[in-house]
């Protein structure tokens, strides 16, 4: 399967999932994102599709869990320390795992995310680091530790901000 057909595949993957959370929720989810490695259209490797929502309120999204459970999705409690305070959901369609992230229209992260991915997107070069990053993590050459505070630095570089910030 070419790099191509692989990205159509996800878009296609991405818009048909977020369409079926819409239809459950539509009264409380604000924005729909597609965030994350999945996102960028060039990098050559099978990855997990992360998908941001946000919602009205946290309130919200505590009330999501019961629903989305009975549908097959699972929660994920340790998916990442930066995600710790919102929830994410999994589900495995056709091969492809989807995670889902419900974040409050309040949190202060929802702007870091959007800008890191766009950086990712629009940036040769911060593509180019995190592909390699990537690549590595996924032969097994540096541990997900490893992965995650290099990811960190790069994120952070994006930014422009210093370490007086979490990461994405």
């Amino acid at each position: 399967m070419s790099i191509n057909q692989f990205n159509i595949n996800i878009k296609d993957k991405y818009i048909a999932q977020a369409f079926e959370i819409l239809n459950f929720f539509k009264s409380i989810i604000i924005e729909v994102h597609h965030i994350g490695s999945s996102k960028l259209a060039k990098i050559p490797y099978s990855c997990d599709m992360d998908i941001l929502f946000i919602v009205k309120s946290y309130d919200d999204v505590r009330n999501l869990a019961d629903i989305l459970i009975a549908e097959g999705y699972v929660q994920i409690n340790h998916f990442t320390d930066y995600f710790r305070d919102d929830m994410v959901m999994r589900k495995v369609v056709d091969g492809q795992v989807i995670n889902m992230i419900f974040m409050s229209s309040a949190s202060y992260k929802k702007e870091d995310i959007l800008a890191c991915t766009e950086h990712l997107v629009e940036n040769e070069e911060y593509f180019r680091d995190f592909k390699n990053l990537k690549r590595s993590f996924l032969k097994d050459e540096v541990t997900e530790a490893e992965y995650d505070e290099r990811k960190y630095q790069l994120f952070q570089m994006m930014k422009g901000e210093g370490d007086h910030s979490t990461s994405v």
